[in-house]
């Protein structure tokens, strides 16, 4: 009897780490696969991250007088200028720190679950790592390790919240360890900076124990029980907030603020933006996932009053899922914003497997087998590339590392204006704040307001005013999505540009789910506005192909404002470049009057 024991802990460790390193390989192969799909947005990150590696604070430009708060995540700023600090690609560093992050969700889980369900740490670590390849599996997933944005790394911190939540409720004692209390407060405390909701969905789950508390120890014992913790993570908040305001001059950020109110594009009306979203999310992930936990726990007869106190640990991230709702989704592909909160869901089927290995080994096996093993080959496509990547398991794995460069628009033209080393000397007017000024190193200035706090929409402006701000800043050059108004035109009404096809699209929302929910007239006098101020003060020097995304191509249109003292450098910039689109590009298929280079004299160098 022993012998056999032995020789199945043998097994289990065998395959417990075999499976890692397989389930390790496969997500680096899925990385690779995606490679040319980094989020724009995860660029800003990198240019904060950079900045105070450098010691210049949180500035989106190091030349910046005050410090500016368009980072999502003050952990993934964190982690990503630690990383630049010892010579590391942020893009790469964020990717690798994602594959870690997904195997370390499966392990709390399966160490948690395996102490709940008394079962072998190790049966249980194997159940964790079959829901951490179930995961890698989810097409959102592969959008997550790709993006380098820092979604799992708050996936990860609130896996991480939710497992040392799970241990809590099942504790029958009626006072926290210090170890556990301390535990506890560490992952609140990343929780709360790996996004401004986190600290929200912490007090959640504090609450929730509380609640769960209530019918074991009394209303009162229970409170006692967690207020060390609330109290703590309040005083963090708290501070955090204090912090924000004497650095910022806010509390919010202005990613978050923008979304939610805007006192210069204003709404469309919506209420709940993001609903249809959220409601996709919910049915195509919580729900399945959800009856997954319930016909295990009715498989195992798990304890009612375990799954009842189970249930509560579910509500937390569900009631932040549905928040969601009223969020705009912009740069939220793959359910970005709702993605993290699948982390509970899927700590649930862990804890159900656990106590189905606790009853018996043989069912165990079994279903790891199957949910392990046959139903992802059966589930993936006649196409999966896994053959291919198994004939070259190690280039399939790390062409991504040490470091890749996109190849898209937006890198390309960043990458060209990087060579003119003007750095800083030099402003860019944009939308697209990621990539071109990470590359390119110039001052930038974002028009939407994501990382310029006087066009955050925190202070109401007309959209006049807007753009008499922005000319008077006198940029050196400008990128757009849009082409010139068409010479001689006076009204939008009247621009043959304003009113075809492809403008209309992207006033409607392309580029940006922004522009979708924000008042459409004040957006397109933005849009008017915007071209003309590129008809007269700008020539046009460049494009980039950003591919055929909606259906038709669409493209980065560069402009030189006509008296930038760097006007002479920024034309020969791009006369040479070979990035750009070639002389043949066709943009007259998409505007009537598509943009041409003028001739300006030159005033001096």
């Amino acid at each position: 009897m022993h012998e056999t024991s032995s020789r199945s802990t043998l097994l289990e460790k065998a395959l417990l780490v075999v499976g890692a390193a397989f389930v390790a390989w496969l997500l680096a192969c899925i990385v690779a696969e995606h490679r040319d799909e980094p989020a724009d947005d995860a660029y800003i990150t990198y240019v904060y991250a950079r900045n105070v590696a450098e010691g210049h604070g949180l500035r989106y430009n190091a030349s910046d007088a005050e410090p500016t708060s368009g980072a999502s995540s003050l952990l993934h700023v964190a982690v990503c200028a630690a990383a630049i600090d010892l010579g590391l690609d942020p893009l790469a560093f964020t990717r690798a720190l994602g594959i870690a992050l997904v195997l370390s969700i499966g392990l709390a889980f399966g160490l948690v679950g395996a102490s709940i369900a008394r079962a072998p740490p190790l049966s249980g670590c194997l159940a964790g790592l079959a829901v951490a390849l179930l995961l890698g599996l989810l097409s959102e997933t592969a959008t997550h390790l790709a993006s380098g944005m820092d979604t799992l790394l708050f996936t990860a911190t609130h896996a991480w919240v939710a497992a040392w939540a799970a241990l809590a409720v099942a504790s029958d004692a009626r006072k926290l360890t210090v170890g556990h209390t301390l535990a506890g407060l560490g992952a609140l405390a990343l929780l709360a900076l790996a996004r401004p909701e986190g600290g929200l969905l912490g007090l959640l789950y504090l609450g929730a124990l509380a609640l769960v508390g209530k019918e074991s120890f009394g209303a009162a014992a229970s409170l006692r029980r967690v207020a060390p913790l609330g109290i703590a993570l309040l005083a963090l908040l708290a501070a955090l907030a204090l912090w924000r305001w004497s650095y910022f001059g806010h509390v919010l950020s202005n990613p978050y603020y923008v979304k939610v109110s805007n006192a210069i594009f204003g709404s469309d009306g919506e209420l709940l933006p993001g609903a249809e979203a959220t409601a996709r999310f919910a049915l195509q992930r919580l729900v399945p996932l959800g009856l997954v936990v319930l016909a295990l726990a009715a498989a195992v007869r798990a304890p009612t009053e375990a799954v009842r106190r189970g249930f509560w640990l579910l509500v937390p991230a569900t009631l932040i899922a549905f928040a969601y709702a009223r969020a705009i989704h912009e740069m939220a592909a793959g359910f970005r914003y709702e993605y993290p909160l699948i982390a509970p869901f899927a700590g649930a089927v862990v804890v159900a497997l656990c106590w189905l290995r606790s009853r018996s080994a043989a069912s165990f096996a079994t279903v790891f087998a199957c949910g392990a093993v046959a139903l992802p080959l059966l589930a993936s496509s006649a196409g999966t590339p896994l053959v291919r990547w198994l004939s070259h398991p190690r280039s399939s794995a790390t062409s991504w590392w040490p470091e890749h460069r996109p190849n898209n628009a937006l890198a390309r033209l960043g990458l060209d204006l990087g060579e003119t080393a003007l750095g800083q000397d030099a402003t860019i007017l944009l939308s697209g704040a990621g990539q071109v000024p990470w590359f390119s190193r110039l001052r930038a200035i974002d028009w939407i307001g994501l990382n310029y706090e006087r066009a955050s929409g925190r202070e109401a402006l007309s959209v006049a005013q807007l753009w008499e701000h922005l000319d008077s800043l006198q940029p050196d050059l400008a990128f757009s999505i849009l082409p010139p108004a068409a010479p001689g035109s006076t009204s939008a009404a009247e621009d043959p540009n304003f009113n075809c096809e492809h403008v209309r699209r992207t006033r409607g929302g392309r580029g940006s789910a922004l522009f979708e929910y924000w008042d459409p007239a004040r957006v397109d006098e933005s849009f008017w506005r915007e071209m003309l101020w590129l008809r007269e003060r700008c020539e046009f020097v460049a494009s980039y192909r950003l591919g055929d995304a909606w259906g038709e191509p669409w493209w980065v249109l560069v402009f030189v404002y006509t008296d930038s003292p760097h006007r002479a450098l920024l034309k020969e910039c791009f006369a040479r470049s070979q990035r750009a689109d070639g002389p043949g590009e066709n943009l007259s298929a998409a505007f009537p009057v598509p943009p041409q280079p003028k001739e300006v004299p030159v005033q001096g160098g």
